[in-house]
């Protein structure tokens, strides 16, 4: 119950917010062309990071009402740093982005040369992040501190792997969702209900409220969308404490780091008919 309680908040609180903020973004020229050439607010995805982070101070309210989740207070709140860390790391690439670099290679060979890129910088504060958040998470747990490295790497990677696949209306909405259900799904077999389930529902329900818009080109989700959910996904694979499941999502992540860097998604996704399908699937 409480689980679907979390997720029908989440839904109404992005819901509410997400055509004022529209507006706000309008107003303020913060606008880019759709596939169809029409202007849609950019960085939408703000939205997330406004919201979602007093949402997950609910899971602290249910302690002091008695009903307890589990939740370690010392990984809450280093995942609230790390998840609000990334939302104002996209937001910085949203509107310092110089679209002439791109990829890993490009924004540290300009590092190499002196010249700090919004990727770069991105990249820097990223990883910087995220080491702050694997040591508060390893200070205040039990787990094991050989774990600290790949979970270093899972939470800096995610964020620019979901980064990597917003190229089309609703494509990175999909790879989240989709990573998010296979992480609970993993997490309740294993453990049944737990703080990963309970931290992550308002964040479905957020983004099930945010979906359509993305899908049907009316909203961009922008640096600032992708590298906060991506942020919640590598901060919850990490929380959720399973060193198997961290190590394969850490190989995953640089064999499609390593992709990106040689091929384009686009055309890959464009190459296989089933992987086309899904891409497609709602979108106008």
């Amino acid at each position: 119950m409480r689980l679907i309680f979390l997720m029908i908040l989440g839904y109404l609180t992005v819901k509410t917010c997400l055509p004022l903020l529209a507006q706000l973004l309008r107003k303020q020229g913060m606008v880019k062309e759709n596939y169809r050439q029409e202007p849609i607010p950019a960085a939408l995805g703000l939205v997330f990071p406004l919201t979602l982070p007093l949402l997950f101070l609910v899971q602290v309210g249910y302690d002091f009402l008695g009903f307890s989740s589990g939740l370690n207070r010392g990984e809450f709140f280093a995942f609230l740093f790390l998840t609000t860390g990334f939302g104002l790391l996209g937001l910085a690439d949203d509107l310092l982005k110089n679209d002439e670099e791109k990829g890993f290679r490009q924004h540290f060979r300009a590092l190499y040369e002196g010249e700090l890129t919004s990727g770069g910088l991105k990249a820097l504060f990223g990883f910087a992040f995220s080491l702050v958040f694997g040591i508060g998470v390893r200070l205040t747990t039990t787990g094991s501190w050989w774990l600290l490295v790949p979970s270093v790497l899972v939470a800096a990677l995610a964020p620019n792997i979901l980064n990597l696949f917003d190229l089309r209306p609703g494509r990175a909405v999909k790879v989240f969702l989709a990573a998010m259900v296979l992480l609970m799904v993993k997490s309740y077999w294993y453990e049944g209900l737990n703080p990963t389930l309970f931290l992550a529902a308002p964040v479905l329900g957020g983004v099930a409220a945010y979906f359509p818009s993305d899908l049907k080109g009316r909203a961009m989700l922008g640096d600032t969308g992708a590298n906060f959910l991506g942020g919640v996904f590598g901060g919850l694979v990490v929380l959720d404490g399973d060193a198997v499941f961290i190590g394969l999502t850490l190989v995953l992540f640089i064999l499609l780091q390593l992709v990106a860097e040689k091929v384009s998604f686009s055309k890959l996704i464009e190459a296989n008919s089933l992987l086309k399908f899904l891409d497609d699937m709602g979108r106008d």
